[in-house]
């Protein structure tokens, strides 16, 4: 499962609620309405250059402008890159004790290019039909650093 960051727009005085997912690589992968109805005048705004299309602009706009923080309140809720997500979605379970050892030594941002390099070393595997290698080689190799859709 993909992992994702999430911000919560919670109008002040509007009734509005809205959800926006970002991947690891900050882009939108959803928007939702959770609460509430947008009148036109309200879709004409968002869906406009205001419109947080990818999270650099939630960030540093949405979350620091006065024009958008005296309408929403703006909560986020960080990626789950906790081991335990990375040792689910890698999805092969032998040798959890290693992996989790050598996990443990990676950077944060070698962590999320674990996160994010897992689907194509999948379909790399598929492509070429051979057996996948523990988690814990696939972090002390370094097989993150690959780019599995050219191998």
């Amino acid at each position: 499962m993909e992992q994702l960051t999430t911000y919560r727009a919670k109008g002040k005085t509007i009734g509005l609620l809205f959800l926006f997912k970002y991947n690891l690589n900050g882009h939108l992968k959803l928007f939702e309405i959770s609460e509430g109805e947008l009148n036109n005048e309200q879709m004409n705004w968002l869906f406009s250059s205001n419109f947080p299309a990818n999270e650099n602009i939630i960030k540093t706009i949405w979350s620091k402008d006065k024009k958008y923080t005296k309408v929403f309140d703006i909560e986020k809720s960080p990626a789950d890159l906790s081991f335990e997500a990375l040792w689910n979605l890698y999805d092969n379970k032998v040798k959890k004790y290693e992996a989790e050892k050598s996990f443990k030594k990676l950077k944060e941002a070698d962590i999320i290019k674990s996160f994010l390099a897992v689907p194509g070393y999948n379909k790399y595997l598929q492509r070429k039909g051979i057996a996948k290698a523990h988690l814990s080689t696939f972090i002390n190799q370094r097989y993150f650093e690959d780019d599995w859709s050219k191998a």
